[in-house]
């Protein structure tokens, strides 16, 4: 990773402490990058650095009214620009991880999505950027995608089914409200006390929340439709209990959640296509083995 700026080293050094051990997380983007810090005062931080200010400008623009909205996030220590114009933050690393046991249908991480979109639907949006992430499913990812998959006719069938299913997902892409776009169950942490923390606004934007809430479920999420049938339900409640109605944009919601998880694995194969190294062979072997199924079920829907 891209050494640290030393602005950014001396804020710390004064601030916390010096730099006892430096740990590189995984998962971030090829890139960007991540990092642990200890620092010898026995407080540890989490620095992160892109060539895009998208992160950046969530937490200095945007951080303080969504958190008022009542969804945790980790508190920006720091925030600038290298010489060379990448941008870096320095954040709370909050320090337990959302125990497995909860990764699906959890009733608290719905009212934290729900306060995130409620807040922020329609003429309630915030103001982004030319910067942020533009969620999009288009004929070139479609056929990126469809790389994955073996001879002509499997390939030509597989692109067939995935076109037509395509269109229909547009309605995702629409400024409905802002969505964290990647709430997978490693990006929610626990505080001490037990409150729940969504880190990782890299791909903050406009959306449905359907890609939220499809992207927390692990893998392709539930062969009959029962997981989403069940986040829907929770998600809807929320509504109904804090607003008193739910939208009509939320209407046949458990479908939207399945197409929106479609989207989120074609995404998945298509970046992996382009950058193979920074993906498991054994999760891509999985995905493509069960995505036919996965679009043959929802070809029926």
């Amino acid at each position: 990773m891209t050494s640290i700026p030393e602005e950014l080293s001396a804020f710390l050094c004064s601030t916390f402490g010096r730099v006892t051990d430096v740990q590189t997380l995984s998962g971030v983007a090829r890139d960007g990058g991540a990092m642990r810090l200890q620092l010898n005062g026995g407080k540890s931080v989490i620095v992160k650095s892109s060539p895009l200010p998208r992160e950046r400008n969530f937490y200095e623009r945007h951080a303080s009214r969504i958190r008022s909205a009542g969804v945790g996030l980790p508190s920006l220590y720091w925030s600038g620009a290298d010489d060379t114009g990448r941008h870096w933050i320095a954040i709370e690393d909050v320090p337990n991880p959302f125990p497995r046991e909860r990764w699906v249908c959890d009733a608290e991480q719905m009212e934290i999505l729900f306060r995130l979109h409620v807040s922020t639907w329609g003429n309630r949006r915030l103001k982004l950027d030319e910067h942020a992430f533009k969620p999009a499913w288009d004929d070139a990812l479609t056929v990126e995608a469809c790389a994955w998959f073996g001879g002509g006719l499997e390939r030509n069938d597989m692109a067939s089914r995935l076109l037509k299913l395509q269109r229909d997902a547009q309605v995702l892409f629409q400024p409905t409200c802002c969505i964290l776009a990647d709430p997978n169950p490693t990006n929610w942490r626990i505080r001490n006390d037990g409150k729940l923390v969504l880190i990782d606004w890299e791909r903050f934007c406009y959306g449905h929340p359907a890609i939220d809430l499809a992207i927390t479920m692990p893998g392709l999420g539930s062969k009959d439709g029962t997981m989403e049938g069940n986040i829907a339900e929770l998600y809807r409640e929320c509504w109904e209990k804090n607003v008193g109605s739910v939208p009509q944009e939320l209407f046949d919601l458990e479908r939207w959640i399945r197409v929106a998880k479609l989207w989120s694995a074609v995404e998945f194969l298509a970046n992996a296509r382009r950058n193979p190294e920074s993906y498991s062979e054994q999760t891509m072997a999985r995905l493509v083995r069960e995505l036919p199924g996965y679009v043959d079920g929802l070809s029926m829907v």
